[in-house]
């Protein structure tokens, strides 16, 4: 245990990713294609639980339901992949594509239930170990933008076994394109909320929920393509305008500072 208190914070990020990386893909010796998408929280914990005991894991496990931030910020993680998806299919209509004839509109409750299933199975999943676990640690000695494309190319990794059943060689691209600068979106909205981890928790359940729904249900052959390259090029255009905005560290260096520390220290 106290070996592995004392080790590097370098070493520990690769300790972390394998022990995510193992968990998360353990099911593809069964049956192709799996994943695990709590595998990232459990390693988060079990590491956590090594280096810091129960106190440890209760305090990062309470970050994840600090439900007081501002409403401004709910409205921005429920609407902004609603909004961005909008956008998409709109330009990719006026580009000439076409909706899909089997294309309707979802029933709410289905919506509801579909959310809910995602937020606590992939969201809880996995959002708490990138932002809550890993980022803080890949922010120690660099700016945040540079751990969170760092992040971002982890997190592609992560979703390998999904290739050849979810992404094909069409369409990983864009969707690679579109996790990265989603990474930088999300790690500018972990600075302004003070390393709140509900947070991402929900833009990621509203960002999978509008891929069931509609992303991959509105068009057909190479119409989601397109939409797949107006999608990367919406995230990406936010992703932008926020490193513009507030520079490498996506705000304050001090926020950075801070944030690190409290984050290495759960």
């Amino acid at each position: 245990m106290n070996k592995l208190k004392n080790i590097s914070n370098s070493k520990l990020l690769i300790i972390f990713f394998a022990l995510a990386y193992t968990i998360s893909w353990i099911g593809n010796l069964f049956e192709l294609h799996s994943i695990l998408p709590p595998g990232p929280l459990i390693a988060a914990v079990i590491l956590l639980g090594v280096m810091g005991g129960k106190t440890a894991i209760k305090d990062f496990l309470s970050r994840i339901v600090r439900w007081r931030v501002g409403l401004r910020w709910y409205a921005f993680v429920l609407l902004l992949p609603m909004t961005l998806m909008g956008l998409a299919i709109g330009l990719n209509l006026l580009l000439g594509a076409s909706f899909s004839s089997s294309f309707h509109a979802p029933e709410i409750g289905d919506v509801l239930v579909t959310f809910i299933l995602i937020m606590l199975f992939i969201g809880l999943g996995e959002e708490p170990a990138w932002r809550g676990f890993a980022l803080p640690r890949l922010m120690k000695n660099r700016s945040v933008l540079t751990a969170s494309l760092i992040l971002g190319v982890l997190h592609v990794v992560w979703h390998l076994p999904l290739l050849g059943l979810e992404y094909h060689w069409n369409n990983v691209l864009p969707w690679a394109i579109t996790t990265i600068a989603y990474s930088v979106v999300v790690s500018w909205m972990y600075v302004h909320t003070k390393g709140n981890l509900l947070l991402p928790i929900l833009i990621h359940t509203s960002q999978n929920v509008m891929g069931a729904f509609v992303f991959s249900k509105a068009f057909s052959g190479s119409d989601v393509i397109s939409l797949w390259w107006l999608m990367a090029t919406s995230w990406w255009i936010v992703a932008l305008f926020i490193v513009m905005k507030y520079g490498k560290n996506l705000g304050p260096e001090m926020l950075r500072k801070k944030l690190t520390y409290a984050g290495m220290e759960n």
